[in-house]
């Protein structure tokens, strides 16, 4: 039996500064991937099949719409495996939430089976056919993203934060919200030095960066501006800001004590929200 961790992931900032003739957004991001997420489980089998449990496991489908089959077949049919596996998903993070679950179980799924089946990975670009976000989604390690998610740049020295993840239980549309999208020419992130940044100098980096996808969201579901208030009112926060598309929201605390703190105080207002207080990885 293997085991791999499918990590909630981060768009600490998100700036769209283009879209091509074909259609696709050119994104400008900075990544990270949280200690806490999905749980994939892989076992030889006969057939290709998958199971799903946890909180969240009503809520996904398993059929071809589902990112973790689709990822399996496609490493399948490229390495060209004769046998199968089963799959069984602990689905702890809420679905269509802006923090990758689908991309990220696909992403273990691949790690898993390579493992499992004992062949390599597919190349970038038949990665890129299954979800933009699969390439980023893949090394789970902090990146500066770009182009279409094709960009990657190991961010090596980036801190670990403590992070505080708040969903009202909203799903929100990635493509309503990039079709609500006004301007899709928008400015870059500001430069960084990242040989010789420390943490609170990365902490005012990131408070200056944007979500664009922030605004068309909010027309979306108003109720991410509450969760965004009350994670700014929480002691000891720094950067605040909406993951992706969306709803997810999430606070970036100094020390793990006072983001304990904020989840316990938000559970307590706001009780019907999902609310998660983790790290993120470091390299």
């Amino acid at each position: 039996m293997i085991e791999e961790k499918a990590s909630a992931k981060v768009n600490l900032c998100l700036q769209i500064l283009d879209q091509t003739p074909e259609g696709f957004h050119l994104l400008d991001s900075v990544v990270v991937f949280t200690e806490f997420g999905d749980d994939l489980l892989f076992e030889k089998s006969d057939k290709l099949e998958l199971s799903i449990q946890g909180p969240f496991s009503d809520n996904i489908p398993i059929d071809g719409s589902n990112l973790i089959l689709k990822a399996a077949t496609a490493l399948k049919q490229l390495s060209q495996i004769k046998t199968g596996a089963h799959i069984t998903l602990t689905k702890n993070l809420p679905p269509s939430a802006g923090i990758g679950g689908g991309s990220s179980d696909a992403a273990a799924t691949i790690r898993g089976l390579c493992r499992l089946w004992k062949t390599n990975p597919p190349l970038l670009d038949d990665m890129l056919k299954i979800g933009s976000d699969l390439p980023v989604c893949f090394t789970q390690r902090t990146q500066h993203m770009q182009g279409i998610g094709e960009i990657l740049s190991t961010i090596t020295n980036f801190p670990s934060f403590p992070i505080l993840l708040v969903n009202p239980l909203k799903i929100v549309s990635t493509q309503k919200v990039f079709q609500l999208l006004k301007n899709k020419q928008n400015s870059a992130l500001s430069k960084y030095e990242k040989s010789s940044y420390k943490k609170k100098e990365w902490m005012n980096w990131l408070i200056a960066q944007r979500n664009d996808l922030l605004e068309p969201a909010l027309e979306i579901e108003p109720i991410i501006s509450e969760v965004l208030q009350l994670i700014s009112k929480q002691n000891g926060v720094g950067k605040v800001s909406m993951s992706g598309s969306g709803a997810t929201c999430f606070g970036i605390f100094e020390n793990k004590s006072d983001c304990d703190l904020a989840l316990k105080k938000i559970q307590e207002q706001r009780p019907e929200w999902w609310t998660v207080s983790t790290q993120t990885k470091s390299i």
